[in-house]
């Protein structure tokens, strides 16, 4: 019952208290007093040499509920707080780590750095692959949530899974080439992953040089479809010990997006292109992310799965803690 209420009841803040004690000294009573506009200088400077504090007591401050606290407009809680040095920062949206996520996401990019530093042109080599669903549903809005500080904190805000079914698209990318889009059943196996990587993949590959297909290293998360023994089987075969993985020769780190080009690039800016389409068909949809597909450059791929280097830097520089929010 406790828990219950305390869910319920919003305590006042520092400041409202304050508020409330200064109406007191000011009008002798509790209630707020209309005055007319125009109030003096003194009480005015007053009330803003008390903004910044609220501020830094809370660096989650709700402009509006300052303005409203302190008895003052939108523009002079804006303008204190800028004429003092704070910025509002957004919070970036991120993937929840488990305990031993980070030691693997160390491992896994001290090895893919070691292997760089043996051959310059080893990102090249690597096929980095997901899946992604499109669905006609909003998506989280990061401008809702603000930080306020004199410099970026780079503050990230953990979110949930979502399992969320209407367009299953898997993608890839090498080099400078892009694999893909390839359109999934809804709802994927270990069965029907199988059967594409055995029959399906090696046509959307019939484009990529034979000496990079030689060497190349097959990338791919942990979703439960590509956990199957019957995927493992196929990628033993084809690949034997080139392909990154859970349960593979190179082990893939879990809740990892921000190390795989199509996780932290691709599907971001497929889905803003596609964003306009999204309440149409899904026929509609299918022609959207193929034309957003066709807009990405080999100059646009290089330069992603180049980035992938010094995001592993970083990872092991956070000790395997999310590191996008110190990206330049």
């Amino acid at each position: 019952m406790i828990n219950l209420f305390s869910k319920l009841i919003q305590y006042p803040t520092r400041y409202q208290i304050l508020c409330v004690v200064r109406r007191m000294r000011e009008n002798g009573c509790l209630i707020h007093v209309q005055r007319p506009a125009g109030a003096p200088v003194h009480r005015r400077a007053h009330r803003e040499e008390e903004i910044p504090d609220a501020f830094y007591d809370n660096l989650e401050t709700i402009v509006r509920n300052a303005a409203h606290d302190f008895g003052v407009s939108l523009y002079d809680v804006h303008r204190v707080v800028h004429e003092n040095g704070l910025r509002p920062y957004h919070y970036q949206r991120v993937q929840k780590l488990l305990s031993g996520d980070a030691q693997r996401r160390v491992n896994f990019c001290a090895g893919f750095l070691a292997q760089c530093r043996r051959n310059v042109d080893f990102p090249d080599s690597i096929l980095w692959t997901d899946e992604a669903t499109f669905t006609p549903n909003g998506v989280f809005n990061s401008h809702n949530h603000v930080y306020w500080g004199e410099e970026n904190p780079h503050v990230v805000r953990e979110g949930a899974f979502q399992h969320r079914w209407s367009i299953n698209v898997w993608a890839g990318m090498i080099a400078n080439q892009v694999i893909g889009p390839f359109f999934l059943p809804p709802r994927l196996n270990g069965e029907i992953y199988a059967d594409f990587l055995r029959n399906k993949l090696p046509v959307l590959l019939a484009d990529v040089p034979l000496y990079v297909r030689a060497q190349m290293i097959y990338q791919q998360d942990g979703a439960p479809a590509h956990l199957h023994r019957d995927v493992r089987d196929v990628l033993n075969t084809r690949y034997r010990d080139r392909w990154i993985g859970q349960g593979g020769p190179i082990a893939w780190p879990p809740r990892s997006p921000d190390i795989n080009v199509i996780d932290f690039f691709v599907w971001g800016y497929i889905k803003e292109l596609v964003e306009p389409r999204r309440s149409g068909t899904e026929n509609e949809a299918r022609e959207a992310i193929v034309a957003a597909f066709e807009t990405i450059t080999p100059e646009m791929v290089h330069r992603a799965t180049r980035s992938i280097v010094p995001r592993a830097e970083l990872c092991i520089r956070e000790e395997g803690r999310h590191f996008e929010q110190f990206l330049n």
